[in-house]
């Protein structure tokens, strides 16, 4: 077996694990170079469903935390930038046949993810958080799941933990981002939600939700950072050059203040 043949054929399979079955799968495609960008635009990819990281609003603009993040590491870049939305789970494929440049979209850095990308320095941190409604009280640790319809977000690492810890033990129901689980917990349909922390935290000061967060133990944490096709070191360094200058001169804080919440760490 030849060294692309080896290589395509792990790629493949790692990617099929990491994006599940319901992903489109791309052909590793080569990665433009920063030379290529510069001459053109810097293609950015989110999932335009994770406030306030990234969603559209009643204008139907897509905007957000990470769309406000790309526009700052292009402008430090001196390039032009693209931001686009793509469902949630088929963004590693799109990835990986090259359809973007760079996916600023909350990516938790996994191991899984490093076989199949590349990724920069981390630009923030979150953890799983559990969710129920408020008038809840039967849930109050992971055995408590038992028997229940569970919620996450399809390719999450919220669902990853679901399926690798429910073990027919709860019922998993996926969707595909967070304001369809919050509102699928609101209504009912599900007993417990599985998301990040910081999101739901920030949906919670912005809308009046009849939900809690109940501490069941320790959960996984991971850091966030943006994600490129592997072996581009070029663009891989001025990303990673990009995100310490504007966290040096306030952009950054700024942009934090603004989605986040005045005065806010999220590091």
């Amino acid at each position: 077996m030849t060294t692309f043949t080896q290589r395509f054929s792990k790629t493949f399979t790692t990617a099929v694990a990491v994006m599940g079955a319901t992903a489109v799968l791309a052909m590793p495609s080569h990665a433009r170079d920063l030379e290529e960008i510069r001459g053109d635009v810097l293609q950015v990819v989110n999932s335009g469903a994770y406030p306030p990281f990234s969603f559209v609003d009643t204008q139907g603009n897509l905007v957000g935390f990470d769309v406000d993040i790309a526009q700052a590491l292009a402008d430090k870049m001196g390039v032009e930038v693209n931001v686009q939305s793509s469902p949630w789970n088929g963004i590693i494929a799109a990835m990986v046949g090259g359809r973007f440049d760079a996916c600023i979209c909350s990516m938790s850095i996994t191991e899984e993810r490093q076989e199949v990308l590349d990724f920069s320095d981390p630009y923030y941190s979150s953890g799983l958080s559990i969710w129920v409604q408020e008038e809840t009280n039967d849930i109050n640790s992971i055995d408590d799941f038992a028997g229940k319809q569970v919620g996450s977000t399809l390719g999450e690492t919220g669902n990853q933990w679901a399926v690798e810890n429910g073990d027919g033990k709860w019922r998993n129901q996926t969707f595909q981002g967070l304001p369809d689980i919050m509102s699928a917990l609101n209504s009912g349909r599900i007993d417990v939600m599985i998301a990040d922390d910081v999101p739901v935290l920030v949906a919670m000061q912005e809308n009046e939700r009849d939900i809690k967060m109940v501490d069941v133990g320790e959960l996984p944490r991971w850091p966030a950072a943006i994600a490129i096709q592997q072996d581009n070191p070029e663009l891989l360094e001025a990303l990673n050059v990009a995100l310490a200058d504007i966290k040096e001169d306030g952009t950054y804080q700024a942009i934090v203040d603004k989605w986040i919440g005045e005065g806010a760490s999220i590091e």
